[in-house]
């Protein structure tokens, strides 16, 4: 691989999609608060703050990727320490996709907003949460790709991806918190051994990592296939621009 074309093409990739995605992002934050006004309901104010989490990670990722893009490896720590602080906030990013379970309580009967307008919030809400996930991981993967073979960087890449959806569920349902495994180590370990001893937890753990890293996994490699088929045409143009 041709890593100077390939960074290139991921700046650009990059470049055009990230303030179409912040736009979105504030997009449904203002669908949410034109819901609360319209339809006399409660914003749902972590809402607010979920959407400013998943963005951490990206920033982060972007901040390394930028470094390396100016200083290659001149500033190693700093790079390295970024993506450390990526490595425990990215389940934050993908988190958003488990808000759907919030809109559950506002699908009744007696609703006063209609349901296609909560169904339009829910699906972008997935969106947003899955293209910056993908966006993060796209640049993870580039720095990979850099150290590690293409088999090797795709095994790191899926086995974060379920080990994140991992974090997901026990921040979901065990009620914990990224910063936890820094701040409150032991009690997390052993509730979450605790937790797993039932086999009905176990169980639905289990089936809901296999199936959310799935997913995940699907929407990101159609985004990986993006970049790649990109990068083939860049090559292409530049082995055509060399020969005339």
């Amino acid at each position: 691989m041709n890593i100077e074309v390939y960074e290139e093409v991921l700046f650009v990739f990059l470049f055009y999609r990230l303030p179409i995605l912040f736009f979105f992002s504030l997009a449904t934050l203002m669908m949410e608060w034109v819901r609360s006004r319209i339809y006399q309901g409660k914003f749902y104010r972590p809402f607010l703050l979920n959407i400013i989490l998943a963005w951490i990670p990206l920033i982060l990722s972007l901040a390394a990727y930028i470094l390396f893009l100016k200083n290659r490896f001149n500033d190693p720590l700093l790079i390295l320490l970024l993506l450390g602080v990526w490595f425990v906030f990215f389940p934050n990013s993908i988190y958003l996709i488990t808000e759907v379970h919030h809109f559950r309580s506002r699908f009744n009967d007696k609703a006063k907003q209609p349901f296609w307008f909560d169904n339009i919030e829910i699906l972008s809400v997935v969106a947003i949460g899955l293209l910056i996930g993908s966006y993060s991981l796209a640049i993870i993967h580039f720095f990979l790709q850099n150290s590690l073979s293409n088999y090797g960087s795709w095994i790191a890449i899926i086995a974060y991806v379920f080990l994140a959806n991992f974090g997901i569920y026990i921040g979901r349902y065990f009620r914990f918190n990224s910063w936890d495994i820094v701040t409150n180590p032991i009690n997390l370990f052993k509730r979450i051994v605790k937790e797993i001893s039932s086999f009905s937890t176990l169980k639905a753990l289990i089936l809901y990592t296999t199936l959310f890293s799935f997913f995940i996994l699907m929407f990101y490699l159609l985004t990986h296939l993006n970049i790649s088929n990109l990068y083939t045409l860049e090559l292409r143009l530049k082995e055509l621009q060399n020969a005339d």
